[in-house]
This record gives C-alpha cells, sequence and structure tokens, in this order.
C-alpha cells in the first residue's frame, strides 16, 4: 500500500530545562483516518528521535505520497522549513503543510518554494481526501479546505466545515511509541488527551477566534469515557492531561465526566484542568471537592493582566474580585492555580505592568499555592490584536520564515511599541518569575534539571525582588542563565 510521512518539527530554539514530548496530537488526528483507510503511516517526531534526519532521508527514499508537516506560529516553522527543504532536495515527495499557522495566513505559507499544498482548518478529512487524490493523480481542484500552487499562484478550493468529533474514530496510538510521550506530573506520568475543540470567549489575542470562529465543540460524555477506556485498561495510563483550551467552560459535562472518571477509572488522575476565571465563579464548593477528587492538582487561568486598560484592550472578561475569590478557594481545596500573565501589548505602560504585579503578588499572598507565570506577547495572525498591532507600526512579515521569531519567550523586533526600559523590564521579569516563587514550575515535573533547582534556589530571592520593584539592571542572573544553557534566547 502507499506511504505518508508525517512530521513534527521541535516548538523551542535551544533546549528544555523539563523534558515535556506530549503526544504530536496535530498529527495523530489527521494519520488516524489515513491509516485506518489503509496507507503506511509513519510519523517522525523531532523532539524524540535524535536521528530524525537519517529517519526522514530513508522514508524519503520509498517514494511516499507526500510529507506532511504541522507548525504553530513561532520556532516550529524554522524547523519545518528544514525538513521540508530536504524533502526538496532529495526527490520530489509533494510537501503539505497543516497546523494552526498555515491555518492563520495559508496564501503565504502555499506560496513559500518549499510547501506545495496547505490543509486550512482541521484536516481530518480534508488529509485523508488529499491523499487518497495524490496516489490517484486527480486534479487537486476538487479536494475542499485546501491551498495549492498553479502556474505560480495560490488556489483556494474554499473552507471545509468542521468535522463532528464525535463521529471521528478513536486516535491510532500505535502510530507512536506513548512512552516517549508520558508526561510526568507530580509523581506520575499523563497523557495528552482532547476532549473539546475551541472557546466561545473571544479574547482579542487568542488564534481560536481565527481557527474556530469563538465556537466550542466537544465530545459526548459517553464518547470521552468510551475513547479513555483502552488508554486506562489496554495501555496501563494511570494520568490524563486535558489538551481543551476551556475543559471546566461547559461546567455540566465536565462535572459528568469527572464524575464518571472517578467511578469508573478510580486510580486515574487529572492532573490538570483549564477554565476561564468567569467559568469557575460558577463552581460550588461540592463541585470544586469533585475536581480535587478526581485527582485535579492545578487549575490553569488566563489572567493576562492587572491593568482594566489592557484587561479591554484584550476584550477579557475578567471581574478582579471574582478572581481573588476563586484563588482564595482553590486554596482551601488544594488545588494550586496557574496564572498566565503576558507583557509587551501595544499602549501598555510601566504603570500597567506594575498593576499586573501587584496583582500577582496579592494573589501569591491569599493562596501561598499559586504559581504564576509571565508570558510575552505574541502578535497571531488573525486575531483582532493582530490587527490593533499592524495599526501601531508593526511591520507584517513578508515571508514565512519571518515568523519564526514570533515567539511568547521572545521580544520581537519588530514591535515598535516598546521603548528600550520596556524591553529590559519585560525581558527581566520573564526570566525572573521563574525563579521568584518557590513552587513555580521547578516542582511538579521530576524530570526538571537538578542543575535548574540548584539555580533556582540560590537565585529565588534575588527573582522575587527583581520582580517586586520592576529591576532589571546588573542581570547577571539572567547572563549566568543564558551561559548556562538553562534560558536560551530565543532566537534563530
Amino acid at each position: 500500500m502507499a506511504r505518508v510521512v508525517l512530521f513534527y518539527p521541535f516548538h523551542k530554539f535551544g533546549g528544555s530545562v523539563q523534558v515535556r514530548n506530549e503526544l504530536p496530537l496535530s498529527l495523530l488526528t489527521i494519520a488516524t483516518p489515513v491509516d485506518r483507510a489503509g496507507y503506511e503511516v509513519c510519523i517522525i517526531d523531532q523532539r524524540t528521535d535524535p536521528e530524525w534526519r537519517e529517519t526522514l532521508l530513508e522514508e524519503l527514499r520509498l517514494k511516499p505520497l507526500c510529507l506532511g508537516v504541522s507548525s504553530m506560529t513561532g520556532p516550529q516553522i524554522g524547523n519545518a522549513l528544514t525538513a521540508s527543504r530536504l524533502a526538496r532536495q532529495h526527490g520530489d515527495t509533494p510537501v503539505v503543510w497543516g497546523g494552526i499557522h498555515p491555518t492563520l495566513m495559508p496564501r503565504q505559507t502555499v506560496l513559500d518554494p518549499n510547501v506545495d499544498i496547505v490543509v486550512q482548518g482541521e484536516g481530518e478529512e480534508t488529509f485523508l481526501e488529499l491523499v487518497q487524490t495524490l496516489e490517484a493523480g486527480a486534479p487537486l481542484e476538487n479536494v475542499k479546505g485546501i491551498w495549492y500552487k498553479q502556474d505560480g499562484q495560490a488556489r483556494h478550493t474554499g473552507r471545509r466545515p468542521f468535522v463532528e468529533l464525535n463521529t471521528q474514530p478513536p486516535l491510532s496510538y500505535h502510530l507512536v511509541d506513548t512512552r516517549k510521550h508520558l508526561i510526568p506530573i507530580h509523581g506520575r506520568d499523563h497523557i495528552s488527551f482532547e476532549t473539546s475543540r475551541g472557546c466561545p470567549f473571544k479574547c482579542s489575542y487568542c488564534y481560536n477566534s481565527g481557527v474556530y470562529g469563538g465556537t466550542f465543540r466537544s465530545l459526548s460524555v459517553d464518547e470521552t469515557i468510551a475513547r479513555l477506556r483502552p488508554l486506562v485498561e489496554d495501555l496501563g495510563i494511570r494520568g490524563v492531561l486535558f489538551t481543551d483550551d476551556n475543559f471546566l467552560g461547559s461546567k455540566k459535562r465536565a462535572l459528568e465526566i469527572l464524575k464518571r472518571i472517578t467511578e469508573e477509572f478510580p486510580e486515574v488522575w487529572i492532573s490538570k484542568l483549564d477554565g476561564h476565571v468567569g467559568a469557575l465563579e460558577k463552581y460550588t464548593d461540592d463541585e470544586f471537592a469533585l475536581l480535587r477528587k478526581s485527582g485535579c492538582k492545578m487549575v490553569m487561568m488566563g489572567i493576562e493582566s492587572g491593568s482594566p486598560k489592557i484587561l479591554d484592550l484584550l476584550n477579557k472578561r475578567l471581574d478582579i474580585e471574582g478572581l481573588l475569590e476563586v484563588n482564595r478557594r482553590l486554596g482551601t481545596h488544594q488545588m494550586p492555580p496557574h496564572y498566565f500573565f503576558m507583557m509587551g501589548l501595544p499602549t501598555e505602560t510601566l504603570d500597567d505592568i506594575s498593576q499586573t504585579v501587584a496583582l500577582q503578588t496579592r494573589l501569591s499572598a491569599e493562596n501561598p499555592a499559586g504559581v504564576p507565570r509571565f508570558n510575552i506577547f505574541t502578535p497571531f495572525p488573525g486575531t483582532p490584536l493582530y490587527e490593533i498591532c499592524l495599526e501601531h507600526g508593526m511591520e507584517p512579515p513578508e515571508r514565512l520564515e519571518d515568523w519564526v521569531s514570533f515567539n511568547y519567550r521572545n521580544i520581537n523586533d519588530s514591535v515598535p511599541w516598546l521603548s528600550a526600559k520596556m524591553k529590559k523590564t519585560i525581558r527581566m521579569l520573564h526570566f525572573a518569575t521563574l525563579l521568584a516563587e518557590p513552587n513555580n514550575f521547578i516542582k511538579p515535573y521530576k524530570k526538571t534539571s537538578q542543575l535548574v533547582r540548584l539555580f533556582a534556589g540560590l537565585f529565588c530571592p534575588v527573582a522575587a525582588f527583581r520582580v517586586r520593584h520592576l529591576f532589571y539592571h546588573f542581570p547577571l542572573d539572567l547572563k549566568l542563565a543564558e551561559w548556562l544553557g538553562l534560558y536560551p534566547k530565543q532566537r534563530a
């Protein structure tokens, strides 16, 4: 039978202080229908295969129908281009890109000389039809949901409707070595698992608005349990990591799923759950107790800013008093909240950042188990905030490779609204907040480097001082971390 090769690029620059190679779900979801249709499928994961170049070249020698590549905006694009160029240099295998970035920027992506076809949007049905079309040598114009080149021009076949999640087949986990994709959290290995897509909230910075149009779709409770069962009974999985952007948003559904899991798989932990603060405010203490009973040890919340002005810019419907109450209640139920903040937005001032730090400080004081994360704002294409960034003078990337530096760990050179002082403050905060909290990201993951643990312990007081006072001068600690490879510069 004909063969298909799929490539998952590494998504960071430099190394990583924690080993977190989650399942390549973006590839498994499109590989499963192709696998079930009888095609041979090879998934190459750059994160777990140190000999990935040799593996890819060997696969290309077998003349596959296509090389499929998944990519988000940022560093993953650079690694995806490396694989695509290899395919160009060693044969004529069609190169197909899919994922979040190609979906948001399909025309620019397909016009890159190293890309032949783009699958826009969800790819389960589109990619299978594309593979069958390539095998038959039929015209691409009949495949709904793709972009392709013809006479040097980009051609679009129209958007395909969203797939019905409940009718999709269970994932073909045999296509990957699941042992290489288990994530250690609080001493137990977890596997990534998707039960829904999209989010009903329309935050102006989020890619969901461009990819899913603000919609929320989910597996039914029964289907969720049915798909979990073979993971637990056949693969021996004892920890599940929901990848949903807003699992707790549909309260009735979330509680029914967790109740069923505690009843049918009492040995399984659901260690991390994501939810909007507005949704969490509606949970009663008894319902929080059910979350805790299911093994929940972390609740992830996007706060983004403590400045009302910036929250309005982000279209973040967030009530600060409600957040503080949720924060205290999560402490009572021993489910540490992980708060995500961002910095470096257009119109943001040092006073806005000070308000964010003040909010984070109060949250930590009222619930010492909380974990703050400060990220650097990334202007994702296809979002309302991206258009605002253009209005504030940002130059849009002209080539696919120019998107590589768009990264939540990097201050992009193309943003003109940040002064030199703001850039220093933001970079310092991003670094220092990783170390300022004794219970930050260092503790839950047992595979964290021992060198990182030692460094964090030594510099925690210094980092806390920097955060409290927005003090970016004399960054010897940052330079030392860069030199040791603990905080690699996020540039190509």
